[in-house]
């Protein structure tokens, strides 16, 4: 009897123990954990977040060296196109210079001080016709001129020169051109209302030249003489004349809708259209630093019987432009600033949902973003800038959002990824368009672009255990 009194009161105490240890299995407590152990923790996640830093820094650092392998491919590229162009002037005719007419007085003891005479007025009329030719992938413009050539020459005190050293019975008159390959046709002057048929030669001072000799007399001392002369020519890359008249003026009407007008005198009034261009030019004697009478040209120092061509040429370049490159060249330069924005947008994502990204994974990033500035590059050479950067635009932003997807298996992230970047690509080139304003656009979206990666730093936690 006392054997089951006990087996009873033992049966109570049997099930409050079961119970216990059910639930001690089931809901284990807690106990806090130490505080060095959180601290230990914490130093070691910091340091795994420097250690990052530091790598995603150095990966950045890395990526400017084939960013300068980019420009040399830029400039390679431009120097062949060069040349491509350079080799079709060789074969056509060189950039023309048109210096003349003017009246040459030999010395009689030849002492090298013959004497030049400059025209009273030099009015020349011009319509240049452009045309594209082919080199391999590459375009060069030349031209064909159609040149009018009239005016005056006021003749000196003959009898005074020819009492010097001056022999008035060579005289001739002269007209300067850098290639004779340029004429079209054989070149004949009216001088005096005489007819005269030119002839290439070369002069001391002027180099080569057409020339034909005329008739001056004594008695024309003080008279003005008139002169007339048709030229066509043909020429690439430039056409350029000097002021060599007391008054000198100059119309010009082309096909070439991308003009430069070069030199140091610009255009009175100028006119540039889809359908070509118009100019004019208006130059006097008081405009330059050299007489009406000359006795040296070309490298000769300064002075007022001296012409140094180089310092007063003026007219108008026509070559194809290849802006392609000068603006391929500007946005290489902002991958930097592509570069580490999009590998602070990748880490912050990395570290707000938690799925590690690896080192390599971001070099394969910056190495994307690098590949789109050679495929704009190869593009820009076949079609026009505008379609070239949109096609690596979208191959570079549709790669980088693909690959970002399957990295961090969430698909709205990887799309809001690469509407940054395309936002970017965007803002960057809004900058190759413009030119007075660059500055202060860049400047301000830099900053905007900054603030946004400022907000986004807020959702990081960058020091608690998550």
């Amino acid at each position: 009897m006392t054997t089951e009194m006990e087996n009873a009161a033992m049966e109570p105490q049997e099930a409050q123990t079961k119970n216990e240890t059910f639930n001690t299995v089931t809901n284990p407590v807690r106990e806090p954990k130490n505080a060095e152990t959180q601290n230990g923790q914490g130093k070691k996640r910091n340091n795994r977040l420097l250690l990052k830093l530091g790598i995603i820094g150095l990966l950045s650092v890395l990526l400017l060296i084939p960013q300068q392998f980019i420009l040399r491919l830029i400039n390679e590229r431009y120097e062949t196109s060069s040349k491509a162009e350079t080799e079709v002037s060789q074969l056509w005719s060189k950039a023309q210079q048109v210096t003349g007419p003017v009246i040459h007085i030999p010395d009689k003891y030849k002492r090298e001080k013959d004497l030049y005479l400059l025209p009273e007025e030099l009015h020349i009329k011009g319509n240049v016709e452009t045309e594209k030719r082919h080199r391999g992938i590459f375009d060069a413009m030349v031209y064909s001129a159609e040149l009018d050539m009239n005016g005056s020459f006021i003749l000196p005190d003959l009898s005074a020169l020819e009492d010097s050293f001056y022999d008035i019975s060579k005289a001739e008159v002269l007209i300067a051109l850098n290639d004779f390959r340029g004429l079209t046709e054989n070149i004949s002057i009216s001088f005096n209302d005489t007819i005269y048929s030119m002839k290439s030669n070369q002069d001391a001072q002027m180099g080569s030249v057409l020339c034909c000799p005329v008739t001056l007399s004594k008695t024309q001392s003080g008279e003005s003489v008139s002169y007339s002369v048709k030229m066509p020519v043909k020429g690439s890359e430039s056409l350029t004349f000097l002021p060599l008249g007391n008054s000198t003026e100059v119309e010009l009407t082309s096909n070439c809708t991308s003009p430069s007008f070069q030199g140091n005198y610009l255009p009175v009034t100028r006119t540039v259209s889809d359908n070509g261009f118009s100019a004019s030019w208006k130059i006097l004697a008081i405009n330059r630093d050299f007489s009406q009478t000359v006795l040296k040209w070309n490298e000769c120092g300064h002075g007022p019987q001296c012409v140094n061509t180089s310092e007063n040429e003026f007219g108008v370049t026509m070559k194809v432009p290849v802006l392609q490159y000068q603006q391929t060249t500007r946005s290489v330069k902002y991958a930097y600033l592509f570069i580490f924005m999009t590998f602070a947008i990748v880490f912050f994502l990395e570290h707000r949902h938690l799925t590690p990204i690896h080192p390599v994974q971001y070099l394969l990033i910056g190495i994307a973003l690098l590949l789109f500035y050679t495929l704009l590059l190869s593009f820009s050479e076949h079609i026009p800038f505008l379609w070239s950067y949109l096609i690596a635009m979208l191959m570079t932003i549709v790669l980088i959002t693909g690959y970002l997807a399957g990295i961090l298996k969430i698909r709205k992230t990887s799309i809001i990824t690469g509407l940054f970047l395309l936002t970017l690509y965007i803002f960057m080139y809004v900058l190759l368009q413009m030119e007075t304003y660059t500055l202060l656009v860049g400047s301000i979206g830099i900053f905007i672009i900054l603030a946004i990666l400022m907000y986004a730093s807020q959702k990081v936690k960058w020091y608690k255990e998550r």
